[in-house]
């Protein structure tokens, strides 16, 4: 290789240290847009979490009956979004941004197996609830069905199981 090649050969390095360094920069940039979604959605959960026990407490207060419910984390598995009970009645359910058949099944079937797993967390009476911002008819009907309490955007789409 002559004197011509190896100057040709440091060009070409040169040019990829640069590209390098761009794609470097470009995915440095990347990563900080993930982490501002990650916390962004962090933020609107967290607030979906606090409106629906918000929420969840107004109904029942409605209906004279007093329990406070937050979301609560059972162990590593089983983690819900509100849950709540009094000794006679357990309140326990998710929060979601959109609600379909599947989701309510879901929701369903994860309750129904943490009461298995911890039969002293559901005490009294258990009511299963899903509070959503957008539910689809679909998962109305599917709720319906199931005996499940629905709140969708501050509203009883299906009313407390009384």
């Amino acid at each position: 290789m002559g004197l011509l090649g190896i100057q040709e050969l440091r060009k070409d390095m040169g040019d990829v240290k640069e590209k390098l360094g761009k794609l470097e920069d470009k995915v440095d940039a990347l990563a900080k847009d993930v982490r501002d979604v990650k916390v962004t959605l962090e933020n609107i959960t967290m607030t979906i979490e606090e409106e629906a026990n918000e929420l969840v407490q107004y109904y029942l207060r409605q209906r004279g009956i007093s329990i406070a419910t937050r979301p609560e984390q059972f162990d590593s598995a089983y983690e819900f979004d509100i849950y709540g009970t009094n000794g006679q009645l357990t309140i326990i359910g998710e929060a979601k941004t959109r609600v379909g058949v599947d989701v309510v099944r879901r929701v369903v079937a994860r309750v129904g197996e943490a009461r298995s797993r911890f039969p002293d967390r559901f005490q009294g009476r258990v009511i299963t609830v899903i509070y959503a911002l957008r539910v689809s008819p679909d998962a109305v009907e599917e709720a319906r069905k199931l005996g499940i309490w629905l709140l969708e955007s501050m509203r009883e789409v299906i009313p407390f199981p009384g």
